[in-house]
Order: structure tokens, then sequence, then C-alpha cells
């Protein structure tokens, strides 16, 4: 689809009901929905039988054509409340756009006037200063009274302004990591060259109503209340897995998918007519699955997700094996065999297990794993690891995580670091080269992770 041109940005788009449709899903596209542009009139279509007077018609048809993916419905839900609203509140919502714009901006000069030394600015990025602006009040006045202190010594002349920068870049990098979420939402934030989409995704992104969802929230941060939600996502995550379909197919007496082969084999006694009919239907391949979930001190805030994702897969899959390691390996299959409910078992696991909030040494664990339980290694097995990577001796461990993916059908790596993170340590790098590595700190990764074609055969 055309982009829209940003010298558009100031006219006023004509108010069609094709026009609408394709700024509606130009906004979902830069919101990260993915639609093809069948969908599109797919859409327009569908319009045409309902009653547009009808706005909870109009949104189901839009819905039914556009979003694919439960993740994608909750934006959808959030663009379509803003987006389909009366003039005067898009116009609202463009005034409220150019008062945060007018705010950030005077924010960036009283950063790049705060950050000086004798009269010279010093030689911070745009996202120093962008990280100053996004800094609570109390952590901004102690940085200029710092620097207001500095600038009072008389002793101090230009030669300290490096170590002073450095100073400051070592506070701010400590500020973006505290408040990383905010500040890459607005890095993130592309201009779609029409300024009145562009205060409907503002709106929508702020907005309490689906403005922060389960599905997009880092695993660590979901609250208790919302662990029940939490863990029937993770269930149908694991139920999708469970029932992977293969490329294979086996004889059906259902009429699904016409078995040329067999019908031509059945057709000889008919003197070559295809008098019967033989048909095929996928295989339902029920993947044989080891686990090995890292429960160390880094991991710990991922605890009730980790456990979590070990009950539903061991609750659905049936050839699976279960382990957690810190310092050591512990097999945690029998746990979850036993038929109790998540919280008896979440409990006897942490009371019971030696590896909870340990130190990290992958390397311990996997070359217990190929010892103690090689039986279980074979190239029908694929290795999920559910680790963040940060271990002691990780030359070691790639080594062994390298012999292990020579034994298994494939490793799976989730990892809970963000990605952005990823290239912070050296650890990610070593063992992308053995294992397929997935983010996954968020039930939106799971669930994209879970709905690729790895475990095909």
């Amino acid at each position: 689809m055309r982009k829209i041109n940003s010298r558009q940005a100031g006219k006023k788009v004509p108010d069609y009901l094709e026009n609408n449709i394709v700024r509606f899903v130009y906004l979902l596209r830069s919101e990260g929905v993915r639609i093809g542009n069948s969908e599109v009139i797919d859409a327009l279509q569908a319009l045409q039988y309902v009653s547009l007077e009808n706005r909870e018609k109009v949104k189901t048809a839009l819905k039914a054509t556009l979003v694919k993916k439960a993740a994608d419905a909750v934006i959808f839900e959030r663009c379509f409340s803003f987006f389909f609203t009366p003039p005067e509140t898009r116009e609202r919502l463009r005034e409220l756009r150019q008062q945060k714009i007018a705010r950030h901006e005077h924010q960036i000069k009283e950063a790049e006037q705060v950050f000086t030394f004798r009269g010279e600015k010093m030689n911070l990025s745009a996202l120093d200063k962008t990280v100053y602006a996004y800094m609570p009040e109390t952590e901004k006045k102690r940085l200029r009274d710092f620097l207001e202190m500095n600038e009072s010594r008389e002793t101090l002349q230009q030669w300290y302004r490096p170590f002073l920068e450095t100073l400051v870049k070592g506070r701010l990098r400590f500020w973006h990591k505290q408040l990383h979420k905010e500040i890459q939402e607005v890095i993130a934030q592309r201009d779609t060259g029409d300024e009145e989409l562009n205060a409907i995704r503002d709106a929508a992104a702020g907005s309490g109503y689906g403005g922060r969802t389960i599905l997009t929230e880092d695993m660590q941060h979901i609250t208790r209340k919302e662990l029940p939600q939490a863990a029937a996502l993770i269930r149908r995550m694991a139920r999708l897995l469970a029932t992977r379909i293969s490329r294979r197919y086996r004889y059906s007496k259902k009429r699904r998918l016409p078995d040329l082969r067999a019908t031509l084999r059945a057709s000889v006694q008919f003197g070559g007519v295809p008098f019967k009919l033989k048909y095929k239907s996928c295989r339902i391949k029920k993947p044989r699955l080891l686990l090995l979930c890292d429960v160390s001190g880094s991991m710990i805030r991922y605890s009730s997700f980790v456990l979590q994702f070990i009950y539903s897969l061991n609750a659905v899959v049936q050839r699976i094996e279960s382990f957690v390691f810190a310092e050591n390996l512990e097999r945690v299959t029998p746990y979850f065999q036993q038929g109790q409910d998540f919280e008896r078992t979440m409990t006897a696991v942490v009371r019971e297990s030696g590896q909870w909030g340990g130190g990290t040494s992958l390397h311990s664990a996997l070359k217990a794993l190929m010892m103690r339980y090689g039986d279980e290694l074979t190239g029908n097995t694929t290795v999920i690891i559910v680790s963040d990577t940060r271990t002691i001796h990780h030359r070691e461990a790639a080594l062994e995580l390298e012999k292990l993916r020579e034994k298994v059908k494939e490793i799976i790596w989730l990892n809970t670091l963000p990605r952005q993170e990823w290239s912070s340590y050296t650890t990610v790098a070593a063992f992308q080269r053995s294992a397929a590595m997935f983010p996954c700190n968020t039930l939106a990764d799971l669930e994209q992770v879970l709905s690729r074609k790895f475990l095909s055969a």
C-alpha cells in the first residue's frame, strides 16, 4: 500500500469510506499488525453487508477480516476506539499531541543548557538528552546540583570536562535502563506522515483502554491478580505446541484431501477407472520435548512464568522431560505427573528443590544432562531452554551446547532478556551458534514463538 505522503500532513484528507479504511489499516500496520492488501479488499467488501450506522457491526466486520492473532485483537480494539470518533475529538487529540511535542522540545533545550562546563556544551547524544527529559524531577535536580557544584570549583578546568562527561553519561545510562520501556516507546514511534494518525496513535498507546495488556507486559511485572489470566493464555499456547501439525499425511476415511497415489492404486481393480476415491489427512505430530529451565537468582523474577510453562506443557504433552538448573541440574518431571493443581505443585517444587535462586552454571547443567540422561537425547528430541543466558564459564557452556546440538533434533532457546539488550551480553552470541534463540519476556513473544513451525516433521 502506498505510504501516506508527508506533504499531505497538513492537508485535510477527504473523508470517504475507502480513505478512512486505508488510513485505519495504515494505523494498524504502524502498530505492528500484519495486514495484506487482500485483507483490505475483504474488509471493504464486508462493509457492504453491514449498516455503517451501527458501530458494533462495523467493528465486527473489520475485526473479522483484519485481525488474525489475539495480540493483534488488543491493538485493533484500542485503535478502533480512537480512530472512529467525532471530528471534535480528533481535533482535541491533535492539540494534545502538539502540546506533548512542545513540552518534549522544551525539555531537550533544557538538557542542552544544563549539560555545559565552563561555557562549553558536553558531548551528549540525542538519546542522552531524551533520557534526561524523562527522568524524575528529583533525579534531574540532583544531577543539576552535581554539575553546579563542579562548575563552582575554580580548580577544575577544561581538562576535567571529559571525566565529568563520563560521570554524567554513566548516570544517564543507569536511568536509560530504568526507563527503558518509556524511552523505547518514544524512539519506536515513527512519523506516519499524517498528523491526525500520529495523534490517534499516541492517544491509543497511552490510554487506559488496552494501553497496558497482559500479552505485551514484561512477565516479571505481571501481578498476582493477573496470574490466572496469564496461566490460561500459557495453557492455550501449550496446547498449540502439543498438537503441532506435521507435513506428513496418513490415510483417512474422512473426505478431506484427495490421495492421488492411493486412488490410482485402487483404480487398478476397475480397469484404471478411479471408481473409489481415497483421502488423506494431516498427521498430528506429538513432539518429544525436553524442557530445561533456569531458576537461578537472575531468573527469579520469572519464576512464576517458568513453573506455569512447565506445568502447562506437562499437562498436554505426554512425552516430556522437565529439568530446572542453577548451579546444578535437577529433574522435576515427577512433580508435574502427580495430577495436583498448580499451586500445590509450585509449592512442592520450590520447597524441595535445591536449585532455586542460586548462581548459574549452564556448563555444569548441560554436562550432567548428557551424562545422566543421555537416553533422552535422540534425533527426535527437541530441547527447549528457558534462560536469560547469564552464566559463569560461558565458553565451556557454549561447547557443551554444541555437543548437545549434535545429539538432538533441535534446540529452541527462549530468552527472557528483551531483544534490545542482547548486544550487551557476549553469552547471547555464543549460544546462538547452537540454538535457535527467540525473545520471550512477554506472553506475546511466547505466542509468536510457539506459532512457528520449528516442530514440523
